[in-house]
């Protein structure tokens, strides 16, 4: 069996530049996938299928939710737990938080990981899947209790915008225990087997474990700057 793996694109797929690593993904998964969205998403999710079609996708299927309790639906998380290839994307974040946040399917999401699928966020759906998840209020950039299908670590997709480096290295000093990861646009990472591997574009990552904590701040932030191809240790879980 093959291990399961966590990937985020930061890329909408129907504007192409992450074509090579979404073909890539295709491949591994034999051409099946699963996407995974809220309601509002059904028809964009739709359009994505259809675009992957022209990279390998053989078998695409779109699954939207609701209402939290279809989320407790035990055929529609049998459905996520069995797929090869899980696509998740969501809008109004801290409502699909709500939305899923300790449901089955959410439990299918590690059981696909388990059996040596792939897990992938799109997008925003990235600031979800760590202990804290990040999301947007009016203008700032807020963080709340995440998915923590990814423990020991806070992701944060377009941290280049203004104001987004400072929320992830603001939380991470106040959360010395959490490694920050900042996804640039355009950006592919995969977490894979204790590693993780930038494939696309770039990642920032922020780490206060050596940190000094002085009563005005923090000194010793370590923060590296990865492009692709580059690899680097996960935190242990």
């Amino acid at each position: 069996m093959r291990q399961g793996f966590f990937a985020f694109l930061t890329a909408d797929p129907l504007r192409g530049a992450l074509r090579a690593v979404e073909a890539r993904l295709l491949e591994e998964a034999r051409g099946e996938a699963l996407f995974l969205v809220p309601y509002p998403l059904r028809d964009l999710a739709e359009a994505w299928s259809l675009a992957y079609r022209s990279l390998g996708l053989k078998r695409g299927r779109v699954l939207y939710l609701r209402r939290r309790e279809e989320a407790f639906d035990r055929e529609v998380a049998q459905e996520v737990a069995q797929s090869p290839l899980v696509l998740l994307a969501a809008e109004g974040l801290p409502e699909f938080l709500d939305l899923i946040r300790g449901s089955l399917v959410l439990q299918a999401l590690l059981a696909a990981h388990r059996q040596g699928g792939g897990v992938v966020a799109l997008g925003e759906a990235g600031g979800l899947l760590g202990e804290a998840a990040f999301y947007s209020l009016e203008g700032e950039v807020r963080a709340a209790l995440g998915l923590s299908l990814l423990r020991g670590l806070a992701l944060l997709p377009r941290v280049e915008e203004r104001g987004r480096f400072l929320a992830l290295s603001q939380l991470v000093a106040d959360n010395p225990d959490l490694v920050g990861l900042g996804l640039l646009e355009n950006t592919a990472l995969r977490l894979l087997g204790g590693l993780g591997e930038v494939w696309a574009g770039g990642v920032t990552l922020v780490d206060a474990g050596g940190a000094e904590f002085t009563g005005r701040g923090v000194r010793g932030l370590r923060v590296d700057v990865l492009s692709a191809g580059e690899r680097f240790p996960l935190p242990v879980l």
